[in-house]
């Protein structure tokens, strides 16, 4: 997109099932998808390993590409320009750690997560990207609501895994979502007084915040020095009722299976009823000289294509935004 914000898209949409997007075919098709609709870099989404998701580990990456300069190549051949960042979990359970939960607020854990950051930061290092995103808390309904104390550990976690990316050149960006046991705008205001802002940034998405209560507009006026880097997408609900502490929220909140049975909660921007002022956010971005990315994203909205060109019709339509030339 021609404009004096950075726009990246995620592609974590496409990843929605096991075995559509394995083939490099496949993903070329996605890249072409969002090249030929103005959207000339992309954010990874960092998952198990091996054939059913080559994108997901860097040392995976590397080896279906022969290097990271390989890799590049291969976005290159598909008109996509390079890699704004990438997303993280280290608390989601993948195959080459054994499918283990790993909580981050487990003291026991933090060198491992020091240390399992390290692969991450260095690829992105080598490929150009700009930004590690992570979600530095689990969700709540395993930890339970996230006292002081609790707040206070995950932030010298967190900083020290911001100092690593740093010393890589890797901007470090913490990502609260809707079921994050960091969740109010006062947990995230304290989490955040605790971290280095030389290290560890903010990575506000527009959905997940308003889902969650937290008016995302006013919170980047208030916030916008912290605020390294953006995910853009609509939501037309909130959590009134604290869905997010059903046990195994992610399917029984996100996905429909309990609660209002609410079986999509995120959306294409200017969705009719969407409760994210966009074009409000946009605004206050350009009012502040926003310099980090705008990864716009779909999160398993919908179909992937069809949600994508949505985004990008909003972007151009209702935001003014031209594709590149």
């Amino acid at each position: 997109m021609k404009d004096t914000l950075r726009w990246s898209y995620a592609l974590n949409q496409w990843n929605y099932r096991m075995d559509v997007f394995i083939r490099h075919e496949h993903q070329q098709r996605a890249l072409r998808t969002l090249s030929g609709l103005g959207f000339d870099h992309v954010e990874l989404h960092a998952d198990t390993g091996g054939r059913w998701d080559n994108l997901g580990r860097p040392e995976v990456i590397v080896l279906n590409h022969g290097s990271v300069e390989g890799f590049r190549r291969f976005l290159s051949s598909a008109g996509v320009a390079g890699v704004s960042s990438m997303f993280w979990d280290p608390g989601l359970p993948v195959e080459e750690e054994g499918y283990e939960f790993v909580l981050a607020v487990d003291p026991s854990r933090a060198d491992w997560i020091v240390n399992a950051a390290g692969p991450y930061v260095d690829f992105l290092a080598a490929a150009g990207g700009e930004v590690l995103v992570v979600r530095p808390a689990g969700s709540a309904w395993m930890t339970g609501p996230l006292d002081g104390d609790a707040v206070a550990r995950l932030a010298e976690l967190w900083n020290r895994v911001g100092k690593r990316a740093a010393q890589a050149g890797v901007r470090l960006a913490v990502h609260h979502d809707c079921l994050s046991g960091i969740h109010s705008r006062e947990q995230v205001e304290h989490f955040l007084s605790l971290t280095d802002p030389a290290t560890v940034g903010l990575a506000l998405d527009t959905a997940e915040f308003t889902i969650a209560g937290i008016d995302p507009v006013a919170f980047y006026r208030d916030h916008h020095e912290r605020v390294v880097h953006v995910h853009l997408k609509d939501t037309l609900h909130r959590d009134t009722g604290e869905e997010y502490l059903m046990p195994g929220a992610e399917a029984t909140m996100l996905r429909g299976g309990a609660g209002r049975r609410i079986e999509r909660w995120f959306y294409e921007l200017g969705a009719e009823g969407g409760l994210v002022d966009v074009e409000g956010f946009v605004a206050a971005l350009r009012e502040h000289s926003y310099p980090g990315w705008v990864v716009v994203e779909s999160d398993h909205a919908g179909e992937p294509a069809e949600m994508a060109m949505l985004n990008s019709w909003f972007l151009q339509h209702e935001l003014g935004l031209s594709p590149k030339g």
